[in-house]
């Protein structure tokens, strides 16, 4: 009941000052453990506020992890006479075990702890995150029940702080995991050999979950059977070679092989699957094995973790963890397979487009051969015999001659245009002269039946192969076809020569039409250009806007980089 004619803080200093006190160290304990987020400097802070608040000589915080007492930190840091955790008294084992605080008789074990208070800091659903150990009040007095409740006050005040302090400490690794995780993905699909994955997996996924090494290895099929290979062991991060196979069933590797499910070894030297050399070259203590297996079910590998004695076993938790992991490698892999199989196929594609253009341009010597040797002989000489015809005629026969004449000529023309196709199948000039001397004679042909302008250049002395030298006739000779057909052009420039790099190249440009790239109108003389050019293990760059010309740039490329196909 509250006296109305008396003022609710009218309070003697006797009994105020005392409650008082209590409420402003409470507050000030409170207002240090929010701001520290660090767990060990926390348990720091809590065992100072537990000896200045009880007056207390010596503290011990105790934390709790993987349901064992570990301790944390101790106050004065100048004593070294803390006895071992495995002699942990009975009185606070009773407040760890049944999570309620504890006030101690005098130990007969520990003279120098005249009594001492254990009070636990429950979190959550009656989580038990720690232990604060308070031994020995000041000036030789004994703690009593209300120190008991003041340290539980300042234990539940501690609690909320510890828990807080490890969520940040959960998200903080959390985010640390995420970003290893994206470093992982990224650096998994850089390589494209299976076995630099599997070796990637091992060192990222102990960095994961806090092992000391581990090993990898890819399965290898054969029409008999499947065998995990491997040839390295990763331990204290460096690589040693470990060169091992094992069939299904045999060793740990095996035995994931044909069980195609996590395998757990609490004590590995003590296991029968444990590797002896193993087991006497590395301190290992408990073994992980996973089974990489690619979305159709097969085993495209293993690996495995290795932690030391000292350390816990692995858990079922981390083996679906590492199953994950595996399962991205696993990814990782067949699309670099599939990647080496589209490349075997692209080389193979290639190989017959440049066996076809090779069979072609043979085709073409032959014939051309054939019509300037047979073909060509056969027209001279029924030319020779229709002038022979024509001189032997009677006078009187004048229409005949007439006829005779005219069918001279024809063939005559015949004979004419048979070289020129026999020149174009083939220039012979390309073998006799050489390639500038031919590309000349192809410029000023053009000269001759066009009505634009052509500037021809050469750089400088060109070194090419027979191949090389022909394709580029080709593909000269091919554009200037396109632009006598389509370009409508006034000005032609062509350029033969070396790049700034070094690099042959040659440039054909025009002030025509143009076209407008966004539309697919290329023709089929345009994607021969590119197939050329490809065969060649060059680039070729096309360049064209409507009524602004087009240029086409060809670059030949050493056999060491990587063949392109870029267009502008």
């Amino acid at each position: 009941m509250i006296d109305i004619g008396r003022s609710p803080h009218a309070v003697s200093s006797k009994s105020a000052d005392p409650a008082l006190r209590t409420l402003e160290k409470f507050s000030a304990a409170a207002s240090a453990f929010a701001l520290e987020l660090d767990s060990s400097k926390l348990f720091q802070r809590i065992a100072l506020e537990c000896i200045d608040g009880l007056s207390a000589e010596r503290c011990i915080v105790w934390s709790v992890v993987d349901g064992r007492l570990r301790r944390e930190c101790w106050y004065p840091e100048s004593d070294t006479d803390w006895p071992p955790i495995e002699q942990f008294p009975d009185e606070g084992l009773r407040a760890y075990r049944h999570l309620e605080p504890v006030l101690s008789q005098p130990f007969s074990s520990a003279p120098s702890v005249r009594n001492a208070m254990y009070v636990p800091m429950v979190g959550t659903q009656h989580r038990l995150l720690g232990l604060i150990e308070i031994q020995n009040k000041r000036h030789g007095a004994f703690f009593h029940e209300q120190d008991l409740r003041t340290a539980t006050c300042l234990a539940r005040i501690a609690t909320s702080a510890v828990d807080r302090a490890r969520l940040f400490g959960r998200i903080e690794e959390w985010s640390k995991s995420v970003e290893k995780l994206l470093s992982f993905n990224a650096t998994v699909n850089q390589h494209l050999q299976p076995r630099e994955m599997v070796r990637q997996l091992v060192v990222n996924a102990a960095g994961f979950i806090d092992a000391d090494g581990g090993a990898a290895g890819i399965a290898i099929h054969s029409d008999a059977e499947i065998t995990m290979e491997c040839d390295g062991l990763y331990f204290d991060n460096q690589w040693f070679s470990f060169l091992r196979r094992w069939r299904s069933g045999e060793g740990i590797p095996g035995t994931v092989l044909q069980t195609e499910f996590p395998l757990l070894i609490e004590d590995y030297r003590k296991h029968p699957l444990a590797d002896p050399e193993l087991s006497t070259r590395f301190e290992i203590g408990s073994c992980i094995c996973v089974a990489i297996i690619q979305a159709s079910g097969s085993v495209l590998g293993f690996f495995k973790l290795y932690r030391r004695p000292d350390k816990p076993a692995f858990s079922w938790q981390e083996a679906a963890l590492l199953e994950s992991l595996g399962n991205t490698v696993a990814v990782a892999i067949e699309n670099a397979r599939l990647v080496k199989s589209l490349e075997r196929k692209n080389e193979q594609v290639k190989n017959l487009s440049a066996g076809h253009v090779r069979r072609l341009e043979e085709e073409r010597q032959h014939i051309a051969r054939e019509l300037h040797d047979e073909t060509g002989q056969v027209l001279i000489g029924l030319k020779l015999r229709l002038q022979h015809l024509s001189r032997n005629l009677l006078p009187e026969q004048l229409q005949v001659r007439e006829d005779l004449d005219s069918l001279r000529e024809q063939v005559g023309v015949a004979t004419v245009r048979l070289k020129d196709l026999a020149k174009r199948l083939r220039p012979p000039t390309l073998d006799e002269l050489g390639f500038e001397a031919t590309v000349r004679q192809l410029v000023m042909e053009y000269h001759q039946s066009v009505d634009f302008r052509i500037q021809l250049s050469f750089q400088e002395q060109l070194c090419l192969s027979k191949e090389r030298e022909l394709a580029l006739y080709r593909i000269l000779q091919e554009s200037l076809t396109n632009i006598v057909k389509h370009a409508k052009a006034k000005n032609v420039r062509i350029l033969v020569g070396h790049s700034e790099d070094g690099l042959g190249f040659v440039t054909i440009e025009d002030d025509g039409e143009g076209f407008d790239r966004s539309q697919p109108t290329e023709g089929l003389g345009l994607v021969g250009i590119r197939e050329r050019v490809k065969m060649l293990g060059g680039i070729v760059s096309v360049q064209s806007k409507k009524n602004s010309g087009t240029r086409i740039d060809v670059r030949q490329i050493p056999n060491n980089h990587e063949e392109k196909d870029h267009s502008g």
